[in-house]
């Protein structure tokens, strides 16, 4: 498969994240936001069984309000390999970062802190 990938201006960062398999949705959904930081959108490319992981991370980030769904759009494409060429569906998850976006990774940075002052509470008294 030869898809042409737009050239980006240089020093300009991409907003596409290729989801995979090998990774969880959780994985996708601190990608998605950490690529929300810089960019206004991001865009979650799946292909074949990875659809399901992208739809998933780009539902937790929407319903968390980190992002909005701008687009969503699927494709049908022609992958060559060893069995020779097969078709498969390919997904475009387009999201918006949220109005509340840096609201909500404040509020989350400062639960991620208790949560951990508290786990370090508890594995210093189990240790007396």
């Amino acid at each position: 498969m030869t898809e042409e990938q737009p050239q980006l201006p240089e020093g300009a960062k991409s907003n596409q994240i290729n989801v995979s398999t090998k990774k969880n949705s959780n994985f996708y959904v601190f990608l998605g936001k950490k690529y929300l930081e810089e960019n206004d959108t991001v865009e979650l490319h799946a292909l074949g069984n990875a659809v399901s992981i992208s739809v998933i991370a780009a539902e937790k980030l929407v319903r968390n309000d980190y992002a909005e769904f701008l687009e969503i759009k699927t494709k049908t494409i022609t992958v060559s390999g060893n069995k020779g060429d097969s078709k498969k569906a390919k997904l475009f998850i387009t999201l918006k970062r949220s109005e509340k976006f840096f609201e909500n990774m404040e509020k989350f940075n400062q639960v991620r802190e208790q949560n951990e002052a508290k786990k370090l509470e508890v594995e210093n008294a189990t240790k007396q």
